[in-house]
């Protein structure tokens, strides 16, 4: 009795972190169940395994049996795998491309790619559809909403694509393409992938992600929605992290948690704010995984422990309850891996909470708001001192002048950085220039691609919120509008004076 105790005791404390549990053997795919604490892998020896992720027990294991299956036909393949025969070689061999995923109680096995996918009903696998069994939809995303599937984006043959496909169950039983009614944001235009994703009652949320054409990438900076009410999307704004660097996220419940290098960050999109941690000194923040685009070697997911709430221990905080797992190859052994947990409240520390805007642009306000002020007093006792019957001479006929490297807005001198300057001056030389030139320059300048980017878009805001503020214009001081020649192609010019 006093060693089944001390088993139990211990489970509780370290979860799969015990001794040997926490080992996984071969190839598999993963899911978890929020609600129900559990965490169910299927494997290269065909078996459905149910874990607790509270006491990581295993609970249960089906077997699939496929000595006795029939060949799956389908003729729409045009030739291609016209019939197969679903063994363990077969599952096998296709399992890389599967993703596994829980539905409505019912357990469905993915190709990544899309179009073809299997049921686990029982002891058997059930081939569900009648499409083609690649689609070009990699790195997209299967999910469920009203009891209904669908598959959103995906990379393949070269570029990446936008299309939201439903499944048609029971009647033709074949992904079909839903129409949006007022067309797709400027961010997916080109389509995108390899981004993250939550479900929120009707309201479907994208971060990160890269849009892909020819080889050309671009990164997504927006929080994008989909409204199953309605069916349009929409961007909701730029989002107030450096994520430009692909940080490992993990969507559970109605956040997104982001691993940063320097700050964990805890995303509450229903609340549209952030929520920024530092880590513990001694905590590594590689060690719940990396996230790059195009790749699935990332395995980490969030659980909740339920168990202080049935022992009456009331939590001092909404994160004690959150446990973060990772899957991670084993050192020591071959085609291994080790699921580690670790408690969300001993990797950051909770005392250095800080609440930030979800949005670029709120950010921004609020930094500018008080030199702005400042700035507006400054006009207001100008104008007063001219006095009203001058109005009119008091404002100047130039919005702007750039000479001897000094920017100004009506009689304000505006600060410039140095590569402030080296853009402003590539813009008043020309009539217009690209996106990418600017990019190149600041690369010519010693900045590495991803950050000229980030650094080129900061600019152009502040300049673009300074000018409208001072002068009072609706209009942009440095207009973004696309190429005539490649609507891919941004191209940049000062307004006219």
């Amino acid at each position: 009795m006093i060693k089944v105790l001390f088993i139990y005791i211990t489970s509780l404390i370290f979860g799969f972190n015990a001794p040997y549990s926490n080992e996984i053997k071969g190839n598999f795919v993963f899911e978890t169940d929020i609600e129900k604490n559990e965490l169910y892998i299927f494997n290269n020896n065909l078996e459905l395994q149910t874990f607790s992720l509270e006491s990581g027990v295993l609970k249960s294991t089906i077997k699939i049996a496929t000595e006795n299956s029939q060949e799956i036909e389908n003729n729409t393949w045009g030739g291609l795998y016209d019939a197969f025969q679903l063994n363990q070689n077969v599952v096998n061999g296709l399992l890389s491309n599967l993703t596994l995923k829980k539905f409505n109680d019912k357990f469905y096995l993915f190709h990544d790619g899309g179009g073809l996918f299997l049921e686990i009903n029982g002891v058997d696998l059930i081939r569900k559809d009648n499409s083609f069994p690649f689609m070009n939809k990699f790195f997209g995303d299967f999910f469920s909403h009203d009891s209904k599937i669908y598959h959103f984006g995906g990379y393949g043959l070269f570029r990446t694509n936008n299309t939201l496909l439903l499944f048609d169950e029971g009647s033709s039983n074949q992904w079909d393409e839903i129409t949006i009614k007022n067309g797709v944001p400027n961010e997916i235009e080109d389509g995108i992938a390899s981004f993250s994703s939550l479900l929120i009652d009707n309201d479907y949320y994208l971060i990160g992600g890269n849009s892909s054409t020819n080889n050309d990438q671009y990164f997504n900076p927006s929080i994008l929605k989909f409204n199953f009410d309605d069916y349009n999307w929409e961007s909701l704004g730029d989002i107030n992290l450096d994520i430009f660097n692909n940080p490992h996220i993990i969507p559970a419940e109605s956040c997104f948690y982001i691993f940063d290098q320097d700050f964990f960050y805890q995303i509450k999109i229903s609340k549209q704010k952030i929520i920024r941690y530092n880590y513990q000194k001694d905590f590594n923040f590689q060690s719940v995984g990396y996230k790059f685009p195009y790749n699935k070697e990332n395995r980490s997911f969030v659980s909740i422990d339920k168990k202080g709430k049935e022992f009456g221990v009331i939590n001092i905080h909404e994160l004690e309850s959150k446990y973060i797992h990772s899957f991670k190859p084993h050192n020591g052994k071959t085609n291994v891996s080790i699921l580690n947990k670790f408690r969300l409240t001993n990797i950051i520390d909770i005392s250095s909470r800080k609440e930030i805007p979800l949005f670029k642009i709120e950010q921004s306000r609020n930094q500018f708001f008080v030199p702005l002020l400042i700035l507006l007093c400054i006009v207001i006792v100008n104008i007063l001192y001219k006095g009203l019957k001058k109005d009119k001479e008091a404002i100047p006929a130039k919005l702007y002048s750039f000479e001897d490297d000094q920017l100004v807005f009506l009689n304000i001198s505006i600060n410039l950085d140095n590569n402030a300057l080296e853009i402003i001056k590539m813009l008043h030389d020309n009539d217009s220039i690209t996106s990418n030139e600017i990019v190149a320059r600041l690369v010519d300048n010693g900045l590495s691609y991803d950050y000229a980017s980030k650094v080129k878009n900061k600019i152009i805001e502040s300049l673009n919120e300074k000018f409208q503020f001072i002068t009072g214009s609706t209009d942009q001081f440095i207009n973004i509008s696309k190429s005539s020649h490649d609507k891919r192609i941004q191209t940049l010019s000062l307004i006219k004076n």
